[in-house]
């Protein structure tokens, strides 16, 4: 690898509670899909940003479509309902005062679901996508759209500016996560576009194969069309806080599960 309560609700129909449209507040938000609207941005960290990898280049990058990306990681609930099992490392009484058994599944139904691959959540994907007659089509979002939404209009380290000391408001992060596991999701305030947890509690898989940024302008990138690893994004619940920045990027094998890894999805029309 390179390194530097929530409602239930269930992914057939019209998925009418996935798709509502809900206000998200500070804590306890329930979940829904938010607009992200297209735009340009600088994609990628300045010379001199604390934390920066040299992959990070700077560059433009034109987004041409809007898109809606799930306020919340898709939680440990929300992928028993779809797949019927629960891999999550994080389960048991210990881990949440909501734990259940549902169908002899264990679990803490608001805390994300992690120890999912990349292909996986391709498999999840597939059965949304099989079931939800709503016009939409679901998707891992591409590593592009996953940062334009994380800075939600802003080019510094977080969403909320350079002060790392105000990461705590945002994320369950290593300086505030005193047992050494996910917490509920939406626990922390919400960036400028409604997005929760972005910069820490559970890292999240993107679409794109992982390739080095070029210094040329972009637009709706993809990414490599093959590659040996899979990009991930975010931070977690005991990053530091250079892990847990805007323009983060870190990679791993497809095949790849860790109780620090889950994932959001984006639909489109």
């Amino acid at each position: 690898m390179k390194m530097k309560s929530i409602h239930r609700f269930a992914f057939a129909g019209l998925l009418v509670a996935f798709g509502a449209a809900l206000t998200p507040k500070a804590t306890a938000a329930p979940p829904s899909f938010v607009r992200i609207p297209a735009g340009t941005f600088q994609m990628g960290s300045p010379v001199g940003e604390i934390g920066r990898d040299i992959t990070e280049t700077q560059h433009s990058v034109t987004l041409t479509r809007d898109f809606e990306m799930q306020n919340l990681p898709v939680t440990q609930q929300q992928w028993v309902d779809v797949m019927g099992t629960n891999p999550s490392a994080f389960q048991s009484p210990r881990s949440c005062t909501d734990y259940r058994v549902v169908n002899g599944v264990s679990l803490c139904p608001n805390h994300p679901v992690e120890q999912v691959s990349w292909n996986d959540v391709a498999a999840f994907v597939k059965k949304v996508n099989a079931t939800a007659n709503d016009g939409y089509t679901y998707r891992l979002p591409t590593e592009a759209e996953w940062e334009y939404a994380a800075r939600a209009g802003t080019q510094t380290a977080y969403s909320f500016g350079n002060d790392e000391s105000q990461l705590g408001q945002y994320a369950w992060w290593g300086a505030n996560t005193y047992v050494l596991e996910t917490h509920d999701v939406g626990g922390k305030a919400p960036n400028p576009y409604g997005l929760y947890d972005m910069h820490g509690n559970i890292w999240q898989w993107v679409g794109d194969w992982y390739g080095a940024y070029g210094s040329a302008g972009a637009v709706d990138p993809q990414g490599p069309n093959r590659g040996w690893a899979r990009v991930f994004r975010g931070g977690f619940w005991f990053a530091d806080g250079p892990h847990c920045r805007a323009a983060g990027r870190y990679s791993v094998d497809a095949a790849y599960k860790g109780p620090s890894l889950g994932f959001r999805l984006v639909r489109t029309k």
